[in-house]
């Protein structure tokens, strides 16, 4: 073979080689292709809410611990990249469900970093309210806390949830009431396919019902949460908290 046709040979190579690379480029918008990440790397990151422990797929033990690892899967199985998943996650189930707080807090600096001026922006008057006592025989108890989107654009609402069955949540805006959402995954079907929008400026109500029944002879003080899920991009979780003080 003699040193022209090496010559087209390697040229040929080459060429190849800066096709294939150009093609996975552009692939992924410009950037280098995402380094695939394996489910097993989220897992330990965030937390059972129902036991505490880190989440393990070896070691369910409960429908939502099931249900947080089925979707780290199926987030895992559509190639997105490390980050991104993180975000899902915690877009979907709170920065408070990481293992380590301190990532969480990092998390969120680096949302604040990158929010853009002009988002929708969720606030809340008082974050905390005190029942007081509350009776089993006098049954269900409710409170008030008052929202506002804050922002330049519209605020949607589209989940609730709550650290226990016995406390559930809605929404009142325009004087007309949402559905109420409990602790998922405990009995109770939340709705789905729920939202509700709330320009700038405007305002709702978050209403939170304690019900002393579900847990028949406690007594004592307690203290719950309820989440509020909507699309700020940094406070996509927002919390409020009751405290009481369940007697007969």
């Amino acid at each position: 073979m003699n040193a022209r046709k090496v010559f087209l040979i390697l040229a040929v190579l080459l060429l190849l080689g800066f096709m294939v690379g150009a093609v996975s480029i552009l692939k992924n918008n410009g950037s280098p292709l995402i380094q695939p990440v394996s489910a097993g790397e989220i897992y330990p990151l965030f937390f059972c809410p129902c036991c505490g422990a880190p989440l393990d797929k070896n070691n369910i033990c409960c429908e939502q611990a099931r249900e947080r690892i089925t979707y780290i899967d199926s987030l895992t199985v559509a190639g997105e990249s490390k980050d991104a998943i993180i975000l899902a996650y915690a877009k979907k189930y709170g920065l408070g469900s990481f293992v380590d707080e301190n990532q969480g807090k990092e998390f969120k600096e680096q949302l604040i970093a990158q929010a853009p001026a002009s988002r929708p922006i969720i606030s809340l008057i008082s974050e905390l309210y005190d029942f007081g006592d509350v009776s089993e025989t006098k049954g269900i108890v409710t409170t008030l806390f008052e929202l506002k989107n804050e922002g330049q654009k519209d605020l949607i609402i589209d989940k609730l949830d709550s650290s226990c069955g016995c406390t559930s949540a809605s929404v009142i805006f325009k004087g007309e009431e949402g559905p109420r959402y409990a602790m998922a995954g405990h009995g109770i079907e939340n709705p789905t396919d729920w939202e509700i929008v709330i320009p700038p400026g405007e305002s709702a109500q978050l209403k939170v019902y304690y019900d002393p029944s579900i847990h028949k002879g406690f007594r004592g003080p307690a203290t719950r949460e309820i989440s509020v899920f909507s699309n700020d991009p940094i406070n996509f979780e927002k919390k409020v908290t009751v405290e009481l003080n369940q007697v007969d």
